[in-house]
C-alpha cells in the first residue's frame, strides 16, 4: 500500500493511488469486521460450553468480547479513513457535491 500522505498530496499520479488506497482501507475495514463477528461470536461459545459441576468461563469470554470490540474499532477506523480521504480529494477538487 502507497504511503497515505503522499498520494494525498500528489493531484497527479496520486488519483490512481488514492482510488486503490481507499479500496485497501475499505478491504481492510471489512477484514476487521469479520475477525470482530469471529471473536464475539467465539465469546458466546465459551458462555454456551456447558461443563456439568463447572459455570462458563467468563473471563475467557470477556477477553473475546474485547478482542471482538479492537476488531470492532479497527473496522469503523479504517472506514473512516476510506471517508476522509474521499472528502479530501472532493474538497481539493473544489467539487460541490451539494449543489443549489
Amino acid at each position: 500500500m502507497a504511503d497515505p500522505a503522499e498520494v494525498l498530496r500528489d493531484p497527479i499520479t496520486g488519483r490512481e493511488q488514492r482510488g486503490q488506497m481507499q479500496r485497501d482501507w475499505i478491504a481492510a475495514s471489512d477484514e476487521c469486521d469479520r475477525q470482530a463477528r469471529a471473536a464475539l461470536a467465539r465469546a458466546a461459545e465459551v458462555l454456551a460450553e456447558s461443563t456439568p459441576g463447572r459455570p462458563p468461563d467468563t473471563g475467557l469470554a470477556r477477553a473475546w468480547a474485547e478482542l471482538g470490540q479492537g476488531w470492532a474499532a479497527l473496522s469503523h477506523a479504517e472506514a473512516v479513513r476510506s471517508i476522509a480521504a474521499a472528502a479530501w480529494v472532493v474538497d481539493q477538487a473544489g467539487v460541490n457535491i451539494f449543489p443549489a
